[in-house]
């Protein structure tokens, strides 16, 4: 949020910077939390899980968070420098020869390569990044998967598409008395080790404890089952480690980029990957006349001196909406002020009614933003009067 002070002998300009998160398109299942990527080039084989080669962007978590597949098939959501990726579990990065990544000592996933290449600039290796369980938002029915050597005698499968995470697998032969069965090791599948009589049924549990099941009539190897059921999408929010749920979550439109973005200047520092390229120089340091009595920016504008900062790696513009501020004068401001967007022409700022908090919502496509990525603002005042500029960014 932007705000500003104007007097008659100079103008006080108190900026606090909101960028407004387009509301994403997938339901949540979890809080926000912070975690580190990488990218591999093998995933054409398919990956651990056994869901064979991958049909949207998929990941391998680091060992301890795949927990012996229980993570297989979930679907996140990651905010990284270049925009947001939708991705699903299809295989574990193990500690063994990955020991500077995969060691468990932060949440880490490692990228399919076509995926980390939409989020992260060519050159980087490896990067912290935010991000969520959501659901996979599949638009299909659940699928039972066998593998090559199925038989009556060893019923092993996976199942596919499942728009939330799957829990626990239990199998019936006369659809009252119900077996729990155990994944296998690492690699995500389920096993009815002797199938005595057909129909089989087969019941499904999400991490929410819905159960929804499906009729086995014949027995076929490398086959694919479409179960005709596939989980409801709860009003629940979970833990994104031990998938148990979280009563009171915080609610939260979508994640916030990284630390690169969305906070700029806070208590004397630029952070994320903000910097100052002004033509003047900024006092740090100041504190008086600061909004809700935050540490300040202030610079003294003199013959078009300006106020410059921009990012280091370009924010993906559909991420954002708008620069919304608050601005306040002592006498009416007749376009005191001008904001530039990159290389875009000024956008004027006036205010309507002294000594009243206005506020002003200035969406990015009238600062002539017409690109899929953004780096710089600059704050211009003009010649006539000494004018001081004050800049406070918020969390």
């Amino acid at each position: 949020m932007l705000t500003l002070k104007h007097n008659k002998l100079f103008i006080y300009y108190i900026i606090s910077c909101l960028f407004t998160f387009f509301v994403s398109a997938y339901t949540p299942y979890s809080e926000c939390t912070t975690g580190r990527i990488t990218g591999y080039d093998e995933y054409t084989e398919g990956g651990s899980c056994g869901f064979g080669i991958p049909k949207m962007y998929g990941a391998a978590p680091n060992e301890s968070f795949y927990n012996l597949g229980e993570k297989c098939g979930i679907c996140y959501e990651l905010v990284a420098p270049n925009g947001v990726l939708l991705f699903m579990v299809d295989s574990y990065c193990p500690v063994k020869g990955n020991e500077k990544s995969c060691s468990g000592d932060m949440l880490h996933f490692d990228l399919h390569r076509n995926g980390f290449n939409t989020v992260v600039d060519e050159g980087i290796g490896k990067l912290n990044i935010t991000f969520r369980m959501v659901s996979c938002d599949h638009n299909r029915n659940m699928v039972l998967k066998t593998k090559k050597d199925t038989s009556k005698y060893f019923f092993s499968f996976v199942i596919m598409y499942h728009n939330i995470g799957l829990r626990k697998v239990y199998y019936s032969f006369d659809n009252t008395t119900w077996t729990g069965l155990d994944r296998d090791g690492d690699y995500n599948h389920w096993t009815v080790h002797r199938v005595d009589t057909l129909p089989m049924y087969i019941q499904m549990e999400s991490i929410s404890g819905e159960k929804v099941q499906t009729t086995i009539n014949e027995i076929i190897a490398d086959h694919q089952y479409d179960t005709g059921v596939q989980f409801k999408i709860p009003n629940k929010m979970y833990e994104p480690f031990s998938l148990k749920e979280v009563k009171s979550p915080k609610v939260e439109n979508c994640c916030k980029l990284h630390d690169a973005f969305t906070d700029i200047y806070y208590e004397g520092n630029y952070i994320g990957e903000w910097q100052d390229i002004s033509n003047c120089e900024p006092d740090i340091a100041y504190t008086k006349n600061c909004y809700q009595g935050k540490k300040c920016v202030k610079v003294n504008f003199v013959d078009w001196k300006v106020y410059h900062f921009f990012n280091r790696i370009k924010p993906e513009s559909r991420r954002y909406s708008a620069i919304k501020f608050m601005i306040k004068s002592e006498s009416t401001c007749d376009k005191c002020l001008k904001l530039k967007l990159d290389d875009y022409d000024f956008y004027s700022i006036s205010t309507n009614e002294p000594g009243k908090w206005e506020e002003k919502t200035i969406p990015l496509k009238d600062l002539g933003l017409d690109s899929d990525r953004f780096r710089k603002f600059m704050f211009q005042g003009g010649k006539k009067e000494s004018q001081i500029f004050i800049l406070t960014i918020s969390n």
